[in-house]
This record gives C-alpha cells, sequence and structure tokens, in this order.
C-alpha cells in the first residue's frame, strides 16, 4: 500500500481555517469579457480541500471590484485562481494588497497587467504563466519523466529546477526577497516531494499499474532527497507534500518495510511512519504531520484506533488549529459507520423518473460521487459497465451523485459515453447538501449500502478493486 499515493495525483495550496484577518483589495477592467462575472478561489485548508470563492459583477464597461478576506493564519503568500469565461490564471496575496488588473478577455494570458500595491509579484507570475506556465504545469513535468531511469530522472528534475532559477534571475529583479524564497522553495520541495514519488510512480508506469514490489534501483533517487525539515516552510504547500512522504520512501528505500497486503502489516508501517514524525520532526512540522497522516486514515481504519491516536495527538498539542477538523472527521466517519442509516436524497432514472434513495429499498446501492474535473470518476463509471453486468439479474443499484454547480457538462458526459443511473444533480458544489451529508472532501468517493438502506461497510472497494467490490456486493443478497 503506497500510504499517500493520492498526494501524487492532486496538489492543493493549503492553510488552515481560522477567522477572517487583513483583506486584499482587487479591482479591474476586462476589455472583451467573456462572462459577467469574475471569481477569485482558494482553498483554505491544510487538512482537505475546502474551496472558498468569492465572485464581482462586471459592468458593462467591463470594471470589477472585490474584497478578498484573508484568514488569519494564511501563509505569507496566498495562492489562488482568478476565473473569468473559460480563462484561468494564478497569482500570489499578501495581507494588505490593493491590486488593479487589467486585461483583453481574446487574448487573455498574453494581456494581464497589474498595477498598486503587490503588483510586482503578481506581474512576474503574469510573465511566468505566460513563459514557463502555471505552478502545476510544472509538477505535469516532472511527471513526464516518471519512465525515464533512476539517473536520468534525477538529472531531468534538477534541470527543470536550474530553468526556474534562471527565469527568476532573469525577471524577478523587483521582487522582495521573502517572495524570492517563498517562489524558489516551492520548486525545491516539488522536486524532493517527485524524487520520493518516483520509485512508486516508476514501477507503475512501466508495469501500467500500482505494485508494492519494486525494483531496489528505482530507490536510488532517494538519496538525493535530505531531511531538510523547518516550520517556517509550512506555507509553502510543496513544502507540506515532501512531509508527508519523506519518512515511507525512506523507511521503504532502507528495506523497512513490511508486505501490506495484509492489514496488520501496513498498521504497523503506518505506526513506524508516525513514530519517527514525533520523534524527528521540529515541533510544527510534526504537528501537521501527524494531523494530515490520521486525517487521511480516519474514514478507512477502526474507530478505536483512531480514537486512541487522537488522545495521543491532543496530549502533543491541546490546542491544535487542526483539533476540531479531526474531530469532525471522527464525528462523520461515526455516522457513516457500518449498519448507520444512508441519508436520503432525490435520483433521476434513465426515463427521467424522479426517486429517492430511500425507494430504493430492497436492492443494492453503490453509490458514487463524481465530478466532470475528475477524469478518474469519469473512467470509472465507464468501468462499472463490467461490474454491471455481473449482476444484471440481481436487484443491484448503481447510482451517481455530480456535485458540480452546473449540471451541463455532466449531463453532456452521460450522453456522450451512454452512461447509466440512475443520477443525482445537486446545487453547491461541495458544500450541497448531498455532499455534506456524505463527508465528500475527494473524487471519487464510493458508499456501499445493503438492503435495508443502511451503509454495508465502512470503507469498500473501488470499481479498480473489481474482483473486491464483486465479493462485497454479493454478501448483501
Amino acid at each position: 500500500m503506497a500510504i499517500f499515493r493520492f498526494l501524487f495525483l492532486s496538489v492543493f495550496v493549503f492553510f488552515s481555517v481560522l477567522s477572517p484577518g487583513a483583506t486584499v483589495t482587487l479591482s479591474g477592467i476586462i476589455k472583451n469579457k467573456q462572462a459577467d462575472s469574475v471569481v477569485v478561489s482558494y482553498n483554505n485548508n491544510r487538512l482537505a480541500y475546502y474551496p472558498v470563492a468569492t465572485a464581482a459583477k462586471i459592468d458593462g464597461q467591463g470594471h470589477f471590484s472585490m474584497k478578498l478576506s484573508m484568514p488569519s493564519a494564511a501563509p505569507q503568500f496566498l495562492q489562488a485562481e482568478l476565473l473569468h469565461g473559460d480563462h484561468v490564471t494564478e497569482f500570489f496575496l499578501k495581507d494588505g494588497d490593493s491590486l488593479f488588473f487589467s486585461v483583453d478577455a481574446s487574448r487573455f494570458d498574453s494581456s494581464i497587467h497589474y498595477s498598486g500595491q503587490g503588483a510586482d509579484v503578481q506581474n512576474f507570475v503574469a510573465q511566468h504563466t505566460l513563459q514557463r506556465g502555471r505552478l502545476n504545469q510544472y509538477t505535469s513535468r516532472i511527471r513526464n519523466y516518471m519512465g525515464l531511469t533512476p539517473t536520468s530522472f534525477s538529472l531531468s528534475v534538477a534541470a527543470e529546477k536550474n530553468a526556474e532559477v534562471i527565469f527568476l534571475e532573469n525577471f524577478g529583479e523587483r521582487l522582495p526577497g521573502d517572495f524570492k524564497s517563498f517562489w524558489l522553495a516551492h520548486f525545491t520541495y516539488y522536486n524532493y516531494f517527485f524524487l520520493q514519488q518516483y520509485p512508486m510512480m516508476h514501477t507503475a508506469v512501466e508495469l501500467r499499474r500500482f505494485t508494492d514490489t519494486i525494483p531496489d534501483s528505482c530507490y536510488a533517487v532517494i538519496k538525493d532527497v535530505p531531511l531538510k525539515f523547518d516550520d517556517k516552510l509550512l506555507s509553502v504547500p510543496p513544502y507540506l507534500l515532501y512531509l508527508s512522504g519523506i519518512f515511507e520512501a525512506r523507511l521503504k528505500a532502507a528495506h523497512f518495510a513490511f508486505p501490506t497486503s495484509e492489514p496488520a502489516n501496513a498498521e504497523r508501517f503506518i505506526d513506524s511512519v508516525t513514530a519517527l514524525a514525533y520523534t524527528t520532526l521540529p515541533n510544527g512540522s510534526a504537528e501537521y504531520f501527524v494531523a494530515q497522516n490520521l486525517y487521511a486514515r480516519i474514514r478507512h481504519q477502526l474507530v478505536s484506533k483512531t480514537r486512541s491516536e487522537l488522545d495521543r495527538f491532543r496530549k502533543h498539542w491541546r490546542e491544535s488549529e487542526y483539533l476540531p477538523l479531526l474531530e469532525k472527521q471522527l464525528a462523520i466517519t461515526e455516522r457513516l459507520a457500518a449498519g448507520a442509516p444512508a441519508p436520503d436524497l432525490v435520483l433521476v432514472n434513465d426515463s427521467g423518473t424522479r426517486m429517492n434513495l430511500s425507494d430504493l429499498r430492497g436492492k443494492v446501492v453503490y453509490l458514487s460521487f463524481w465530478s466532470t474535473q475528475c477524469r478518474q470518476c469519469v473512467g470509472e463509471m465507464r468501468a462499472d459497465r463490467r461490474i454491471k453486468d455481473i449482476f444484471t439479474n440481481k436487484p443491484v443499484v448503481f447510482a451517481y451523485v455530480c456535485i458540480d454547480e452546473d449540471s451541463t457538462l455532466g449531463q453532456k458526459l452521460v450522453k456522450q459515453f451512454r452512461l447509466s443511473g440512475p443520477f443525482c444533480w445537486t446545487s453547491g458544489g461541495w458544500y450541497s447538501n448531498e455532499a455534506q451529508d456524505y463527508g465528500v472532501q475527494g473524487m471519487p468517493a464510493h458508499f456501499l449500502i445493503d438492503r435495508e438502506g443502511k451503509f454495508a461497510m465502512q470503507d469498500p472497494p473501488a470499481p479498480a478493486q473489481k474482483t473486491e467490490l464483486i465479493v462485497a456486493i454479493s454478501r448483501l443478497f
């Protein structure tokens, strides 16, 4: 089991959920506008994905204005996205910034310009997007090297960082020193993170599947990953990614790992990783690591173990900012435990008839939450067909809940790929009643409901685990 495999798939911006602090003023003008509004969004949580979006109307002359509340414990520079129509650009906010943004939507990236307090940083980021791409494009380039040999991979990621250093030297003359350090730390720790991920991902590229049986030669790159911890870097998202996997990578490279096909072995390995965090990391980094590690596992491990680990965490950090989220996650897990009733929701079947989930009592329901932004979700729904065929004459229903704010694209994909429902179309995205009732915090999310309308198990198999899922469903007849 690769404990932190999910981190490779989605790289988020993190900071803690706290009361609002200072504000950032953002106004501007958009020529040749593509929509009637502009939206600024960011993630307001270190442990999970909780996006916050602020929208502003664009008047007839293309002007807009908004104030953005910065959390009191926001990082020194907060990564955000500005969305307009089909266009998106990233920028970094700092307490007290007062920015004026101008753009011609007909040539979006090449026409972005900022003025006002904080403009030097934003114009540098806009120039970087134009020439080097957004930060997530850096990670995409690194992923493309996963098929290389260990030596070639190390050289390639080092060359990518060096290119970023040169770009900063050429275009960052007017930048404040604190932003330069913050910016370079991204690429340093992105590289460390992907070096940690290389053994697993390289083997997956070669075998076209994930496996825990990894050749020793793949671990050669781990020697290039230092133990370089600093609580001052907790505001740098790639540092958090690096923290999350460093001990797992080190233990496996040193052959101190247990075959994880058995749950007991996987638990022993996790316990070893946690022990290293408590004894090795500086206080702030240890607090984040243990909280993040536990948060990621609460929904998948025994409640009794979670309570024990949470008690230990409280003893070390009684006033931790992470405690409310950990306690909330535990409460969600208890509410969705095996034997608890599944929350009701409205479904629409293939003929367009509306029904409630509760109307399906007497049938086994495999309920999946998805989004059009999640390629894996769409792929799984298509793969479901092979499993559905096995239960053609059985009382089994595969149902899907789309959490997109606008269901238009979702309904188009359903028709395009000839997906069969029933489907639930929500409003409110991650904050929709359905997503909140089921505690959904990532995509895809799956729930197995028995014939009495109760959750059948705490952590049901995904469609990719075809055999395990078929067995789990068959046990409910």
